[in-house]
């Protein structure tokens, strides 16, 4: 494993993320990290409560959803804060649908006002946005606006962290938000020297991710979640060059006889089950590999045992 040699842990794996931003033990640097970048739009935080994260929807056909992390703050608003490692084509439709299942969850039921309680999500992501593709920022944040640039409420938004961009000049991302990206992407990199030119609070957190304060019991936990975030990530990377490959194999095969779209659609499919029954056998759930595919639970579900 690679990590032995690091003195600190990779703190985009769900083990560390969870460890430095979901615990109350921990929550002083959620609470940091959020006034960073998005106290400016919602109000500064000076407390959080975590809040369950699994919900279920108002119907059997509805699909559940598990948050990384959901809390509200001292004025009853809300927070999602999502970790993403690998790319999904529909990360932002994703965003939407979780943003509404958590407005949802806090409507009570057979009430007809619609006083929404604030709510918010924050995406953090290891890769670029496909919206955003020809851009070079690393924070986003989307309101209901209109062609006026007129905000209709501010009870609602997303915000969208890029890691992989966070060196690009961009005049709303202040020098802390910057030690966060930083941090949050080149950690594991770091050493003793990089440690101690960080102010209090950033080393803080670098001392809450050092790999020699693991318990045996932690240290499983985190082996097994660099496994996770390893096989994952390199998964889905050669699953995108082999569907390729096999789409268009597929395709021009089966052009004659079912039409090129319908073929090259296949050969997408067989991949995907391909890719999702290896992670099975690495002892990854259905939803984290539905999460990492960019598939809802059921759908992925469908396929594999139509095969």
């Amino acid at each position: 494993m690679q990590e032995d040699k690091h003195i600190f842990q990779i703190p985009t794996t769900d083990f560390s993320f969870k460890k430095i931003f979901g615990t109350e033990k921990n929550k002083r640097f959620l609470i940091h990290f959020l006034n960073c970048f998005v106290a400016k739009y919602t109000g500064k935080i000076k407390d959080i409560t975590y809040l369950p994260t699994e919900y279920y929807g108002a119907t059997e056909k509805q699909r559940k959803v598990v948050f990384d992390i959901l809390c509200t703050d001292q004025d009853d608003k809300q927070f999602i804060v999502e970790m993403q490692r690998a790319r999904q084509p529909e990360f932002a439709e994703r965003s939407i649908f979780y943003l509404s299942r958590a407005i949802n969850s806090r409507m009570k039921k057979g009430e007809l006002r619609y006083n929404l309680l604030p709510t918010y999500s924050v995406n953090i992501l290891d890769f670029e946005l496909s919206e955003y593709q020809d851009s070079d920022g690393c924070f986003r944040v989307v309101m209901l606006k209109d062609q006026k640039n007129r905000v209709l409420t501010k009870k609602v938004g997303i915000f969208y962290i890029n890691l992989c961009n966070f060196a690009a000049k961009q005049s709303d991302v202040t020098e802390e938000m910057r030690k966060w990206l930083n941090l949050l992407k080149n950690m594991p990199a770091m050493d003793e020297a990089d440690y101690k030119r960080h102010d209090k609070i950033f080393r803080e957190v670098m001392d809450t991710c050092r790999i020699s304060k693991l318990t045996a019991m932690e240290m499983k936990k985190y082996r097994e979640s660099i496994l996770e975030y390893e096989d994952v990530r390199e998964v889905v990377e050669y699953a995108k060059e082999l569907a390729a490959k096999e789409a268009y194999e597929t395709g021009v095969k089966k052009g004659k006889e079912e039409g090129i779209a319908e073929g090259i659609e296949k050969g997408k499919r067989k991949t995907i089950v391909t890719t999702a029954k290896n992670l099975l056998s690495m002892g990854l759930s259905v939803a984290d590999i539905a999460k990492a595919i960019g598939l809802n639970e059921a759908e992925l579900t469908a396929m594999i045992s139509d095969i």
